[in-house]
């Protein structure tokens, strides 16, 4: 069903919102009335019929004085949210009243993240064996929709426990498969950015870290699978967790590998002769890997932390641009960042960052000079920077 206007626009992967026509008509601070948990109920509950009882108990509604005639309430003013804007435009009957039970109304005209997700994720299996590029096209369209675990700001909602472990373990399978998918097609940095996509949302997922390492082997960057093995590590230990094995293991062969093909006096030499400037110091993969581990070891000892920061332009750029968009990024950060700094560009528009001895509010303000630096030619292509940060 194509997105109009008129059609109402329900997302509940990740931040639940409901939109028509690009208008948000659910409460913008996200601190939502029992009328839209009530909605969020019947949504999780699609295809069904439920009792008065069954929502009295999932909205708490029992401790109310007459729970029948506040649930009548609650259903005549979501009723009335739901028609937007303009009431008297539409005339839709979301929510179906017969038999004395409750249900979200399936003939309405509407589009539902969650719903579209699993359309997709069906499709895409069904294409695997007669066109492994469509496939792996329809995956990333399911994946771009999963923004979040499905009511993420609902986590203790009993009634959505099976909806929550439903969507999430279709999005680790069909990310699973995706993965292979790029991998067996050669498409290494495109599997690690998913991979990296998918950890965002569950970070403390086993085989995503494994795949997402295995990604940057394959494609021979080393140094950044050694760092994100040590983050990796890091993430697992401070929630009381033991490095898996296989992540362990994949981690122990980078550093005898790195160890023994890059003596660290010659890492140590071309440092030096890099900090002889007046500005960020540039460096190759390995070289950046070797430096993040002793940054890391010193980390302790300085009184604001260090900070290994993903930077990625984002846009529509066509692709015999983004060698020139890069190179011009790559001289804004030189003339930005500060004598110490690291920079490491390992793709066309990928870099890694180093920032010594700053605070996270020190890194939004350097993210603001960056995005100040934007060259105006560059809003044609929708660029923007994004970034993620690690404390090391």
């Amino acid at each position: 069903m194509g997105i109009d206007k008129k059609t109402l626009q329900i997302s509940t992967l990740g931040r639940f919102e409901v939109k028509r026509g690009g208008q948000k008509i659910s409460p913008k601070d996200q601190r939502l009335g029992k009328r839209w948990r009530l909605f969020q109920v019947l949504i999780t509950f699609k295809g069904q019929s439920l009792s008065p009882d069954q929502i009295f108990k999932y909205l708490s509604l029992e401790e109310s004085v007459n729970p029948s005639e506040a649930l009548k309430s609650l259903v005549f003013q979501l009723r009335k949210a739901l028609k937007g804007i303009n009431p008297g435009e539409n005339r839709e009957q979301y929510i179906i009243c017969s038999g004395g039970t409750y249900r979200f109304n399936e003939d309405s005209n509407y589009w539902l993240d969650a719903e579209e997700f699993e359309i997709l994720c069906k499709k895409a299996s069904s294409r695997v064996d007669s066109s492994i590029s469509e496939a792996i096209s329809l995956y990333q369209k399911a994946l771009s929709l999963y923004r979040g675990n499905f009511l993420e700001e609902v986590p203790k909602a009993y009634w959505a426990i099976y909806a929550k472990k439903h969507f999430r373990d279709l999005f680790l399978e069909i990310m699973l498969e995706a993965n292979e998918l790029m991998q067996n097609a050669g498409m290494h940095k495109e599997a690690w950015e998913l991979c990296e996509t998918g950890l965002r949302i569950v970070p403390l997922e086993e085989k995503l870290h494994t795949m997402s390492l295995k990604s940057l082997v394959d494609s021979n960057k080393l140094g950044l699978a050694l760092i994100q093995y040590e983050e990796a590590s890091s993430l697992f230990r401070e929630n009381d967790l033991s490095i898996p094995k296989d992540l362990k293991k994949i981690g122990e062969t980078l550093k005898n590998k790195l160890t023994r093909d890059n003596p660290s006096e010659e890492f140590l030499r071309k440092l030096n002769n890099h900090n002889k400037g007046n500005g960020p110091v540039v460096s190759g993969l390995e070289a950046f890997s070797v430096i993040y581990q002793v940054e890391k070891n010193r980390s302790e000892r300085r009184k604001k932390p260090g900070f290994l920061v993903y930077l990625d332009l984002r846009g529509n750029a066509p692709p015999e641009e983004w060698e020139r968009v890069g190179k011009q990024f790559e001289q804004t950060l030189l003339g930005s960042l500060r004598k110490g700094d690291v920079i490491c560009k390992w793709g066309p528009h990928n870099f890694l960052t180093l920032l010594l001895n700053v605070s996270p509010e020190d890194i939004e303000r350097i993210m603001g000079r960056l995005r100040e630096k934007i060259p105006p030619e560059w809003k044609q292509f929708e660029l923007d920077i994004e970034r993620r940060l690690q404390k090391i």
